[in-house]
């Protein structure tokens, strides 16, 4: 008896000292690259079209399940799939109720009861490099060495180049303005796949800018086309490609829109309207406080009316394309009250309502019900703009209504009908919870809650929480305590900064701050970030407020920060160190030369030194010209303030850089031999803007060694 209670004893002892070890972990990075930390999720969640029915991948099957009922069957089992061609599906995308399309074959697969038609585009299509793709209209745009191509029904999917008029300079088929105001791609396809707009940009007025290559035997020069504030920039067209008269030619057959650079040199928001008899293109001028909506007559390019002009003291910035009813009527997103708003305008540009109201910004647009009774959209509420929420508003106007209550983050997948959306929900402490609920806002039952993929490991608490500003505004702000803190200790503290536009670092949700925050922690580290004025989801004012004077209530808002940081009776006050990459880096140079006695110890990767180095879109947006605005980019410039800084820095870049050219930290190196100021710098040989993947753990490691040294002494 015992021998058998000493026994059970020594496993329960063991168990529990394995449990202690299991949940003392550290991260290890490189597992992360590996996948180690990924959260439970639903292979390949998707909306079977026009239905109440959601579809997901199960041991090589396509499941489909009833969202009332919750009955499940297989749409697609795995031997059907195999037999017909395709093994070891992980996506495909729906084209009607019973087809589907599987990208990596190249094939849809239509399915009528026991039936199974294929039809394979594989042999025509080249899959590794499509673009875009209609396939309900069987039209992919691909790219190859040799440029853009079509193909489609129209002649058995032979390419056809979308545009000839191209040459030395002339950039087709990408993205133009360096994919400023929402511009990811250069072509569109029309809704019933007649047309393909594209972007044409001509680069040759443009400025070469060099880019060396040392892994050479002797070193090369490429050269890139960066229009820098202030200088020349490039010249864009907007083409129509018709699809069926070029695919019959064999040759492409376009014509171009007529625009006017006096409406304004920038072309962005291209949309078809669904019966494509015109195109929608927004113009900004290049000041960026002027943009007009204009129509355009698809089959002839010329201009038939404009529709909304918007004027800014600062700037406008148009980052959505229309959202067309079936009526004719559109919803378009606007900031002319001071927030970003939805409105809803008759077919002619007149203005019927604002469609939503409130100190908010709306976040994303989904969809409307069949009926167009209510429009759907995710918010960030002023009070707690960490947190986003699902929600509805009537068409003929009425209260905004919240569909999912739980503060955190939560992001919708809507069906077409907007009958039911999956609730893909997360804050700081739920890694992932998926919801089922209906459009009334009522959970109709979990579909899954994750386990914490970091249970193993010792992780520090984090809270969010507002402090204010000298003017009164909140400041949302990210505090990540060590793993079993003594409250009677000190800690270095790490400032985590970034602070410029469209960014939002603090939010309501699952290791927000990213991995490498939670493992400083980690080491010991109290880790602290603010979101300062100058970002985004807390209102036009919030953001625009920066206008010409880039670093000046951002870092005021930081230093409250500081102030905040030195209240706590667990940060050592005199370790504070910075680090931040890009605007980040900028951020970092203007707080040590600024504030050299509040920081013990400064690392910075791709920062901006000197915005008339910085290129025409961004940079003019939010400083206007050199020539406009000489006392902005004179106090924003770091290098004649590097002499300031006493403590250690670190400052790292890409040498390949296309976005903060490499010149920016080379010459701030020439300003501080000149100063006799000493910097440690490190330059990413063969890296662009960042280090991305799993080399990203080798820039860590740096970060993490050279505050251990400066804050720790180790």
């Amino acid at each position: 008896m015992h021998k058998f209670l000493s026994t059970t004893l020594f496993f329960i002892l063991l168990s529990c000292t394995y449990m202690v070890q299991a949940q003392n972990e550290i991260i290890d990075l490189n597992a992360y690259f590996r996948g180690k930390y990924v959260a439970d999720k639903i292979a390949a969640f998707s909306w079977q079209p026009g239905t109440d029915n959601y579809a997901y991948i199960k041991d090589g099957n396509i499941q489909l399940v009833n969202a009332k009922s919750g009955q499940e069957s297989v749409f697609a089992s795995k031997s059907v799939l195999e037999g017909n061609g395709v093994k070891g599906i992980r996506s495909f995308q729906w084209v009607d109720d019973h087809t589907i399309f599987v990208p990596r074959d190249g094939m849809t697969l239509t399915f009528n009861g026991s039936n199974v038609v294929v039809d394979s585009f594989g042999g025509h299509v080249m899959w590794d490099d499509v673009i875009d793709q209609s396939v309900k209209n069987k039209l992919f745009v691909v790219k190859n060495k040799d440029g853009y191509f079509a193909q489609s029904r129209y002649n058995d999917y032979k390419p056809v180049v979308i545009c000839n008029d191209t040459g030395e300079h002339i950039v087709f088929g990408e993205s133009v303005h360096r994919s400023e105001w929402g511009i990811e791609e250069g072509q569109y396809i029309s809704p019933k796949g007649t047309y393909i707009a594209f972007y044409r940009m001509d680069e040759s007025m443009v400025e070469d800018y060099p880019l060396v290559n040392t892994g050479t035997p002797i070193a090369t020069v490429e050269t890139m086309k960066y229009p820098m504030a202030g200088r020349t920039s490039h010249q864009v067209k907007v083409g129509i490609f018709e699809v069926e008269e070029s695919a019959g030619s064999g040759n492409s057959v376009f014509h171009y829109i007529q625009t006017d650079p006096a409406d304004g040199e920038f072309l962005t928001n291209v949309t078809f309207s669904p019966d494509e008899k015109y195109l929608y293109i927004t113009h900004l001028n290049r000041a960026q406080n002027h943009s007009k909506l204009i129509r355009y007559d698809v089959k002839t390019g010329k201009k038939l009316k404009v529709l909304i002009e918007e004027q800014d003291d600062r700037y406008v910035e148009p980052t959505d394309r229309m959202i067309f009813l079936k009526d004719g009527r559109f919803l378009w997103f606007s900031e002319t009250d001071g927030w970003r708003h939805l409105y809803l305008y008759n077919p002619d540009g007149q203005l019927v309502r604002k469609l939503v109201d409130g100190r908010y910004d709306v976040v994303e647009y989904f969809g409307m019900d069949e009926k167009e009774q209510y429009a759907y959209f995710t918010i960030a509420p002023t009070e707690k703009p960490v947190n986003q929420y699902v929600c509805k508003v009537a068409l003929k106007g009425g209260k905004v209504i919240r569909l999912a209550e739980a503060d955190g983050t939560h992001y919708p997948v809507f069906n077409d009908k907007m009958t039911y959306f999956a609730d893909y929900f997360t804050n700081v402490t739920t890694p992932r919870n998926i919801d089922l609920m209906n459009s009334q806002g009522k959970t109709v039952r979990n579909l899954l809650t994750s386990k914490n993929p970091y249970k193993d490991c010792a992780m520090g608490e984090t809270k969010i929480f507002p402090i204010q500003n000298k003017k009164g505004d909140s400041l949302w702000c990210r505090l990540i305590t060590p793993p079993n803190m003594d409250p009677h200790k000190k800690y270095p503290c790490l400032i985590y900064v970034y602070g410029g536009p469209h960014s939002q670092l603090v939010t309501n949700s699952f290791i927000s701050g990213g991995v490498f925050l939670e493992y400083m922690a980690q080491q010991g580290y109290v880790v602290f970030t603010l979101d300062n004025r100058g970002t985004q989801n807390r209102g036009a004012e919030f953001e625009k407020c920066i206008h010409r004077n880039l670093g000046v209530n951002e870092v005021e808002d930081q230093m409250c920060g500081v102030e905040y940081l030195k209240t706590l009776p667990y940060v050592d006050a005199d370790r504070i160190g910075l680090d931040g990459w890009s605007y980040g880096g900028f951020m970092t140079l203007s707080l040590v030369t600024e504030h050299p006695e509040a920081f013990r110890a400064a690392s910075c990767g791709g920062p901006v030194v000197n915005w008339e180095w910085y290129e025409v879109m961004y940079g003019e947006r939010y400083m206007d010209t050199p020539e406009e605005n000489p006392d902005g980019y004179n106090h924003a410039n770091i290098i004649p303030k590097i002499k300031n800084v006493k403590c250690p820095l670190l400052v790292m870049h890409g040498c390949q850089d296309h976005t903060v050219v490499w010149q920016q930290s080379l010459e701030l190196m020439r300003q501080a031999v000149t100063d006799g100021v000493e910097i440690e710098y490190f330059p990413y040989t063969i890296y662009d803007h960042n280090v991305i993947g799993p080399e990203r753990v080798h820039l860590w490691n740096k970060i993490l060694r050279f505050h251990n040294q400066n804050l720790k002494g180790e």
